[in-house]
């Protein structure tokens, strides 16, 4: 039974290994490919969350995401300020920002979604759609189970 337990504890510290290089890996390759455009990592990602859905606030996007809502706030204000994106303060929650894309964020997109596209494609090439499909349905119950 132990080895058993063993050989469990080994496969589970190798997955997450593997999500974590394989997430510094996309990190990379989407600030490279985009590093003209002056935006990193989860600026690119929260572009595309306000094309998805306008006007989502602040926590949204960082429950979405992910990511802390300090962080996010402060690229909301940088997005602002170089003008991807505009932010409205709600009616009933003074406190509360809803953000949208300007024509700036907006012509952003297809940039964005192409290189994401290409991500995708160089890290599944020689592996079967169904496999994919998968794959990705394992890492969603993975992710429903870790909350």
């Amino acid at each position: 039974m132990s080895e058993k337990k063993d050989s469990m504890t080994d496969k589970m510290r190798h997955l997450g290994a593997r999500i974590g290089i394989l997430e510094r890996h996309r990190r990379r390759y989407l600030n490279e490919r985009l590093s003209s455009t002056g935006l990193v990592g989860h600026q690119f990602f929260m572009l595309l969350n306000l094309h998805h859905q306008p006007g989502m606030c602040q926590d949204e996007i960082s429950d979405r995401l992910s990511i802390d809502k300090t962080r996010i706030a402060r690229s909301a204000t940088f997005l602002e300020d170089n003008g991807y994106i505009r932010r409205d303060r709600d009616e009933n929650n003074r406190r509360r920002y809803h953000l949208y894309l300007t024509q700036k964020g907006e012509d952003m997109i297809p940039v964005i979604r192409s290189v994401v596209v290409d991500w995708g494609k160089s890290v599944t090439k020689g592996i079967p759609e169904d496999k994919i499909d998968d794959f990705i349905d394992m890492l969603q119950q993975m992710l429903d189970n870790s909350k």
